[in-house]
């Protein structure tokens, strides 16, 4: 998590435009304004030898090749001379995507249309997105497939052995700064690509002749709190006249053949000098370097007019249980699934991941152990007035240290301590161990592809490794300690993708979501291989993607419907501002709204959330309480109204995040979420004074009243 340094930078560089995490707002640019359902003016009922016969096959009508390329715009609009794209006379062929199909003419665009054209010549594909407003070449005569999926936020294209990825974006919240564009693209999209450590801790080569001066971070490599920025003024001028180009070729290293399909990527980021706010992001992935291809795709780029509404197409599909699973699982995936009441937790305190803490004899161990007890205990009987855990939640992620990557796997089956971190089993069996019915938590396992809790700045991500597959035996282990639990785990793997403070982010990984979702497939297929059975996945990016543009959105991270079975939200009211304050329902109402359209049948649980009650970074400490007070009494209304809300039916679950956020001092608290401690503690363990906000307390206390009341009629 970073709350932190989005709050920073809301403070810092938006001002009253936005603050916290509520800034990462990927509102609606011009290129998507409305809802993704054709209007009124898409084609009509199919009819032999009309205009609106779906045909996915490339189309030489002359009428229909003649009015895309002349008439939509004018005959020059559509014109790339380097590329064979004289006129309409050059095109040879076309596809005419309209509002999720292909047809077979074109003799209209109307303002409800979402318009894509493929204009082909024999050796290049003009690629001309209407409703977004932009078009370029792809300079190859092979077979071009188009994905238009989620083409609200990217479409993709593959020929040969590459895929290219485009994303046309028109979102920059920092408009009114004079340095606008700088600001945003060193901020959200070469900040690693960069820096010269981002290779060396990756096993990435960088195959241009670029040099940049980067801000270091501290020779420790920790960020100290303070966004660091790289000093990237401009990209390649020289390139193309009026326009900023930026061009990364980077090469995956020390990869054997099928492990990386397609190691090499060639990196474009173009926008015209006079717009600070809409460029094209061009990522293109292949077996081979594409330099050359890429550079021509640069100079073909144009941004023209709009025309229509930009949709998604991604396929509304029903949740689906995991084949393997056993009886148990099954059991509670369907209560769970099913169920009126809401499933209640709280994260205090992670359970050990690190070898030796695994051991009950171990110090380390016990002092965890009772710690956890004693917090629980204090949130159930004192806080929460009696109401008992219904799911326990903790954290692991890789941890540190080398890689045990030889063939004897024996070393992981016999728990050899290679650094990392695992699957907390005994500790799981004692605070969690439930399946629904047997009146203990079920565990919710957040388990995280990071090696240093997220401290991006010191360039450093596994993601590369593990496709490299040096993790298989690693996983391998951890897949069959689960499977040991013996019960179901909602396993929510890689929270918050789709932001920039995580290390399995795009921005983190070559600026390409599908990193996230082909290690996130690997590891299902591990966990499958190894008889896991008890494994419910659980998909959970946050509400308000940054890097505010459509390529970092979180459809982009969804990993596919045979991967997921349960979806995970997280939406923080934590503003810190009286005056930007969001309720309970406006937080998850818009977090519904975002996605009900795929996953209107889904369950949801709230895998971490909280409302903050006022950290003293930006005043006194607790000067929102009664905000708080306000919030949780609000939340219950809507969970336990007589005819809940639709997005209020779809969570099933809930779990408080009670910790705080603090600055890099470690001291200074920027949001204060954590609601209970046992006073008189110490060091990792704090025990700090809670009691002023008895009033949440107390909040908390009556709504679960109320719930127990619905329950009983």
């Amino acid at each position: 998590m970073k709350k932190f340094f989005a709050t920073m930078m809301g403070i810092c560089m938006l001002a009253a435009c936005c603050s916290g995490m509520a800034a990462c707002n990927f509102g609606k640019g011009p290129d998507e304004p409305g809802p993704d359902t054709p209007g009124p003016d898409q084609p009509g009922p199919d009819q032999p030898g009309d205009p609106t016969v779906t045909d996915d096959s490339i189309q030489t009508d002359r009428d229909a090749i003649t009015f895309a390329f002349d008439e939509i715009y004018n005959e020059k609009m559509f014109v790339d001379e380097e590329n064979g794209f004289n006129s309409s006379a050059d095109v040879t062929g076309a596809r005419f995507f309209l509002n999720g199909e292909y047809y077979n003419k074109l003799s209209k665009v109307g303002s409800r249309q979402d318009v894509k054209l493929e204009l082909y010549n024999g050796q290049a594909a003009r690629m001309v997105n209407v409703s977004a407003g932009m078009e370029f070449t792809i300079p190859t005569s092979e077979s071009v497939k188009a994905d238009y999926t989620i083409a609200k936020y990217r479409t993709q294209y593959e020929f040969g052995d590459s895929i290219l990825t485009f994303s046309a974006n028109g979102n920059n919240p920092y408009t009114a700064l004079s340095n606008a564009w700088y600001v945003y693209v060193n901020e959200w999209a070469i900040r690693h690509l960069v820096n010269p450590k981002y290779y060396d801790n990756n096993g990435l080569t960088l195959l241009n002749d670029l040099s940049f001066e980067v801000t270091p971070v501290g020779e420790n490599g920790k960020s100290d709190g303070e966004r660091t920025y790289p000093t990237v003024k401009n990209g390649d001028l020289e390139m193309r006249s009026g326009y900023e180009i930026y061009r990364f070729d980077i090469q995956i290293n020390d990869v054997e053949d099928g492990e990386v399909e397609r190691p090499f990527y060639n990196i474009g980021i173009i926008h015209e000098t006079n717009d600070v706010k809409n460029f094209g992001l061009f990522v293109m992935k292949s077996k081979s370097n594409k330099a050359e291809m890429m550079d021509k795709i640069m100079m073909s780029y144009k941004k023209i007019s709009p025309k229509g509404i930009t949709r998604n197409y991604f396929e509304n599909k029903d949740p689906v249980q995991e084949p393997q699973w056993n009886e148990e699982t099954k059991a509670f995936f369907n209560q769970f699934m099913t169920q009126t009441s809401k499933s209640w937790g709280v994260f205090s305190y992670s359970m050990p991941g690190d070898e030796s803490s695994l051991d009950p004899a171990n110090y380390n161990y016990k002092q965890h152990l009772n710690w956890s007890k004693d917090i629980q205990k204090f949130i159930e009987e004192t806080a929460w007035g009696g109401k008992k855990y219904d799911v326990y939640m903790t954290y692991t992620h890789l941890g540190s240290g080398p890689i045990q990557d030889d063939p004897n796997a024996e070393h992981y089956a016999d728990g050899y301590d290679d650094n990392r971190h695992h699957f907390p089993l005994e500790m799981a069996k004692e605070l969690a161990g439930g399946n629904g019915v047997n009146g203990k938590p079920v565990l919710e396992f957040t388990y995280q592809y990071t090696t240093n809790n997220n401290l991006v700045d010191q360039e450093v991500t596994p993601m590369f490794d593990i496709m490299r597959g040096k993790y298989d035996k690693y996983f391998e282990r951890l897949a069959r300690d689960i499977k040991a639990y013996g019960k179901p785990v909602m396993f929510r793997l890689n929270n918050e993708m789709n932001t920039d403070w995580t290390s399995y982010s795009g921005i983190m990984n070559l600026l390409d979501p599908d990193i996230f979702t082909m290690t996130w497939q690997r590891l299902y297929k591990i966990f499958l291989a190894q008889g896991c059975d008890n494994v419910i996945w659980v998909w959970n990016p946050i509400a308000d993607s940054c890097p505010y543009s459509g390529w970092g959105e979180d459809l982009c991270y969804f990993p596919g419907f045979e991967y997921v079975q349960l979806l995970g939200g997280t939406n923080y009211e934590a503003t810190n501002d009286r005056n930007q304050f969001q309720t309970f329902r406006e937080r998850y109402e818009s977090l519904y709204n975002k996605n009900k359209t795929y996953f209107e049948k889904w369950g949801m649980i709230i895998g971490e959330f909280a409302c903050g009650s006022g950290g003293d970074y930006t005043g006194a400490l607790g000067r929102n309480r009664d905000l708080q007070e306000q919030w949780v009494t609000g939340m219950f209304e809507e969970l336990n109204a007589e005819n809940p809300a639709p997005y209020a039916q779809q969570i099933k679950g809930l779990i408080w995040f009670n910790c705080n956020d603090y600055a890099g001092d470690n001291v200074t608290i920027t949001n204060r979420y954590r609601f209970a401690d046992i006073p008189g503690g110490s060091g990792y363990h704090k025990g700090e004074d809670y009691s002023d906000l008895e009033r949440t307390w107390k909040a908390f206390q009556k709504g679960f009243a109320d719930a127990a009341a619905k329950e009983n009629k």
